[in-house]
This record gives C-alpha cells, sequence and structure tokens, in this order.
C-alpha cells in the first residue's frame, strides 16, 4: 500500500510538467507559446526606422550667402536680357507697320487699275476722313471719284488702318496723301512727279530706320538706305 501512495504522488507530481510541455508546445494546438512570443517581438530593421534622424543626418540646404549670390546672378541675367526683348519688340512693331504700308499700297495700286479710277491713301485720325497727322496715327484708302486727293460724302472708303505704336513713319513727298491713278502710275497732291518715300523709325533710337522706296510706276521697296544713299536718320524727331 505504501508503495502505491508513492507511485500515485510521483503521478501527480509529474502532471504539471507534462501539462507545461502541452502549453509551450502542442501540435494539435497551432503553434507554441515560445513561437508566438517571438512572433511579437519587434524586428531590428522596423526598430531601426522609426529612430529620429540625428542632427547630423539632418539635409543640407541654402545658405544666406548662396542665396543672395544666386539672386545676383539672375539679377544681371534680366538685366542683360530685358533690353535685348524690348528691341526685339521694337523691331516687331516697325515689322508690323511696314507690312501694313506695303499692303495697303498694293491694294490701292491693284484697285485704280480694277476700278479704272484714282485710289488715294491719305493719313486719318478716326478712319473716317483724312487729317495732317502723322502716318502712324493711321490711315484710309477711298476712291477719289473728282481726283481732289479729299474724301467726299460721295466717295466710298475702301479700307482703313487704325494707329500703330512703338514707331514714327516720316515722309515729304506723301505729307498729306497718297493716289495711284488708274494706269497704276503714282500721283501726288502737288501735281508734282510721281514717287517718293516712307522712312520707319522705332521709338527710343535703338534701332536704325528703314525705308520703304514707291517708284513713279507705283511699285513699293524695302529699302536700308534713301534713294540717294543717305542712311534714314531717325534721330531727327
Amino acid at each position: 500500500m505504501a508503495a502505491s501512495g508513492v507511485a500515485r504522488l510521483q503521478q501527480r507530481v509529474r502532471r504539471p510538467a507534462t501539462g507545461k510541455r502541452d502549453l509551450l508546445h502542442r501540435p494539435d494546438r497551432g503553434p507554441s507559446l515560445c513561437s508566438n512570443l517571438n512572433r511579437a517581438t519587434p524586428d531590428k530593421r522596423t526598430m531601426h526606422a522609426f529612430r529620429p534622424v540625428s542632427a547630423t543626418h539632418r539635409q543640407a540646404g541654402f545658405s544666406l550667402g548662396e542665396l543672395l549670390a544666386t539672386l545676383a546672378v539672375a539679377g544681371v541675367s534680366l538685366s542683360l536680357v530685358v533690353p535685348s526683348l524690348d528691341s526685339l519688340t521694337r523691331s516687331n512693331q516697325r515689322a508690323t507697320a511696314i507690312n501694313e504700308l506695303v499692303a495697303t499700297l498694293h491694294l490701292a495700286r491693284s484697285e485704280a487699275i480694277t476700278r479704272n479710277t484714282p485710289i488715294v491713301v491719305c493719313p486719318s485720325a478716326d478712319g473716317r476722313a483724312c487729317a495732317r497727322v502723322a502716318w502712324e496715327t493711321g490711315w484710309i484708302r477711298f476712291v477719289d471719284s473728282n481726283g481732289d486727293f479729299r474724301l467726299d460724302a460721295s466717295e466710298p472708303v475702301l479700307g482703313a488702318t487704325s494707329r500703330l505704336t512703338g514707331l514714327q513713319i516720316r515722309t515729304d513727298a506723301f505729307d498729306a496723301a497718297f493716289g495711284y491713278e488708274p494706269t497704276g502710275r503714282v500721283a501726288a497732291p502737288n501735281g508734282g512727279p510721281g514717287g517718293g518715300e516712307f522712312t520707319f523709325c522705332a521709338e527710343g533710337g535703338s534701332l536704325g530706320g528703314q525705308v520703304i522706296s514707291v517708284s513713279s510706276l507705283g511699285r513699293p521697296e524695302l529699302a536700308e538706305r534713301h534713294a540717294d544713299g543717305r542712311e534714314p536718320d531717325c534721330s531727327v524727331t
């Protein structure tokens, strides 16, 4: 009887150990407690990813001196570019005005021949009547039935050009008006010989002038010099 009591006591002592082993690892109950504890432990790489950035790893930016140097270089570059852009703008304005007047002269000559009647082009401030103003103010093209170089109520206006900015248009031969006869030849208000010149000068005097020379036959031509060889003087106002 004493032997059987000792055996039962030993069996009771071993059962907790067996239960502990079952708790730590039971194939029929999934992963063991130790494996779960290992999974819950954060990875070293994950912990490293959340480390605060130290002062030695901060991103470097521009210093005040570097920023001021950059602004100075940008200012010098702009000072060189702006005059070039201004010169380009004035050149484009002058080219636009030349194209406008040349197109008007071609149309006026073609209409004079087609209609078999005089066609006159004159400066105009309002697009409805001739005026003693500069040509860059604008001009009109009309049928001059009576040949007096003035727009009468019965004479139709064929076209008008509004003010052109950024330049001056100078002429001595066609100061008041410019006309074409039915033959296509040039006619002037003073009855003098046909032909003359228009000089185009950009405002500011930074660009040289350009000349449109109109022959007595009425054909306009663009030139860098006057017919007598002189360069256009845009400094004279």
